[in-house]
């Protein structure tokens, strides 16, 4: 075999680079002609200040950036340092909606199921909702909370090395479940994010809410509610669902 040869193959079975998060985001903002764009949990702003969209929303308890400096720079954004509850409590104004949201906030089931319910009551027929780390790198990964991880962690420091990203994995089983309105997919070319839409599925009989709670680490690979498609595949759907095209 040649040099030549030998070099092409090895390109050809290199694996393809994953899409980053700004990528995913923009991918589905680029479908509005004037965009809205709300994130949950934006930390240093490295998605939220890299998107280009009509008006942006920034929800956080506590900003990783230069406030002020942001907010010249930013004229079309609106900051928020409160928590995700506080801000569609009693900040939100009743008639505002969004076409894309992104929730990457506190990454518990729980909470982030919190923020999907709220988040469904500022979108429209429209509307893009993408929740972050729902296929969590390792079982360490997939710990309920931080003091629970940091606990694996000091019994295996190698756990430490890909982070903490919560069992948010379990909302893919919730919605699969109990957002019949909602379709959905996950995406597979990158670290695991849900993409949600509005259109109608068949029902899932036979779930309970207690079977979402508990679904353990194993049901990512094994549920077939997990399954995963590239992410110019997911936007295809949505386009085909959401604007007929």
């Amino acid at each position: 075999m040649s040099l030549l040869a030998k070099f092409m193959k090895k390109k050809n079975t290199a694996k393809p680079a994953k899409v980053r998060r700004p990528e995913v985001m923009q991918a589905f903002l680029d479908l509005y002609d004037a965009p809205r764009y709300l994130e949950i949990g934006v930390a240093k702003g490295r998605t939220f200040h890299a998107l280009k969209a009509a008006h942006k929303v920034a929800v956080d308890p506590k900003f990783k950036f230069d406030l002020d400096a942001a907010k010249a720079e930013n004229p079309n954004a609106a900051y928020h340092q409160v928590t995700s509850d506080e801000y569609f409590g009693s900040i939100r104004k009743p008639d505002e909606q969004f076409d894309v949201v992104y929730i990457d906030g506190l990454h518990t089931a729980d909470q982030t199921i919190r923020d999907l319910l709220n988040v469904l009551l500022c979108t429209h027929e429209r509307s893009v909702i993408i929740i972050d780390d729902v296929r969590p790198s390792s079982y360490a990964a997939s710990m309920h909370s931080i003091p629970q991880w940091q606990q694996v962690v000091a019994a295996d420091p190698e756990a430490a090395r890909r982070g903490w990203m919560g069992d948010v994995y379990r909302l893919v089983q919730f919605v699969e479940s109990f957002l019949q309105g909602l379709s959905y997919a996950v995406i597979e070319d990158n670290h695991g994010q849900l993409v949600a839409w509005r259109k109608t599925r068949p029902a899932v009989a036979g779930e309970t809410l207690e079977a979402v709670s508990r679904a353990p680490y194993e049901a990512i690979f094994l549920n077939p509610a997990h399954q995963r498609q590239p992410l110019a595949a997911i936007r295809e759907r949505v386009v085909k669902d959401v604007f007929g095209g």
